[in-house]
């Protein structure tokens, strides 16, 4: 396994989803609800997840009345202030991403190729815009580590 989530890990997205998670062995759960817009949403971090025969990584998971969302072999996260974390994976030339935010918010993006983060936006297909803008944050931060 490249990448698990610590205890580290774990207070700074607590402080970004402003809430505490369940905390299990290998996996915490973050419940979190928006008063305002009567959304919920359920957030869980796992680490030493099977993927295939000889793959273990972590895993992503969210949960609303809209969907179930799943982010595999994650390789990182960024928090972007003030109240967003985006969970990345990275396959060679490929970034998927999981935005997960404290109102009660997720987007997903997968996969994306690289090359197309580092573009000018003016030369990208308008449909691709907002993946690009999202991602390219995550794609900036993650290149400075």
């Amino acid at each position: 396994m490249d990448f698990g989530f610590t205890s580290s890990d774990i207070e700074k997205i607590s402080s970004i989803l402003g809430c505490e998670p369940q905390c299990e062995t290998d996996m915490w759960i973050w419940r979190l609800a928006n008063a305002q817009t009567r959304q919920a949403q359920t957030v869980s971090l796992q680490n030493n997840i099977q993927f295939g025969r000889n793959e273990i990584g972590s895993l992503a998971v969210v949960q609303t009345i809209h969907g179930y969302f799943e982010l595999h072999r994650c390789t990182s996260y960024v928090l972007f202030e003030p109240d967003e974390v985006i969970f990345t994976s990275i396959t060679g030339d490929y970034l998927s991403s999981m935005v997960v935010g404290r109102h009660c918010t997720c987007s997903m993006f997968a996969p994306i190729h690289r090359e197309i983060l580092s573009k000018d936006l003016t030369q990208i297909d308008p449909a691709l815009l907002m993946s690009t803008m999202q991602l390219s944050l995550a794609e900036t931060s993650l290149s400075m580590r």
